[in-house]
């Protein structure tokens, strides 16, 4: 039996091949779970995690938008979960944004609070909304 055989997760960040949700997802995916995963919305969005998705091997993949800075768009998309697969045995929240603006270099210093909260709430406080 493997090790997470059984299992199912919910995986939230995969944007490409490269995303550190996406290995994740693969050594799950390896061990036997039972895999989902949210994007951004947006066709494009779509189509990039379900190529991503696609190299993992996994075919028929249950897919969801989730702008995760809405609490509206989270209880949506962990209702759909519920719905189709009646309990979550895992939760990858892979997840970060930060306005490209202020990473330039010498610009961090000069973040204003604004975009340092934004930064924060996809980062970090969409895990609570999610938990």
């Amino acid at each position: 039996m493997a090790l997470l055989e059984g299992k199912i997760a919910l995986i939230v960040g995969i944007a490409n091949n490269r995303s550190y949700a996406w290995h994740i997802a693969k050594a799950m995916h390896d061990h036997g779970a039972t895999l989902a995963f949210t994007h951004l919305p947006g066709e494009k969005n779509a189509r990039r995690t379900s190529k991503a998705v696609e190299e993992l091997g996994i075919t028929d993949p249950w897919l969801h938008p989730l702008e995760a800075s809405s609490d509206e768009h989270i209880a949506k998309a962990f209702d759909a979960f519920g719905t189709k697969f009646g309990r979550l045995d895992t939760l990858v929240h892979s997840i970060a944004f930060a306005d490209r603006e202020w990473l330039q270099k010498g610009k961090f210093v000069e973040t204003p609070r604004d975009a340092y909260l934004a930064a924060i709430d996809i980062s970090a406080y969409t895990l609570l909304g999610m938990a």
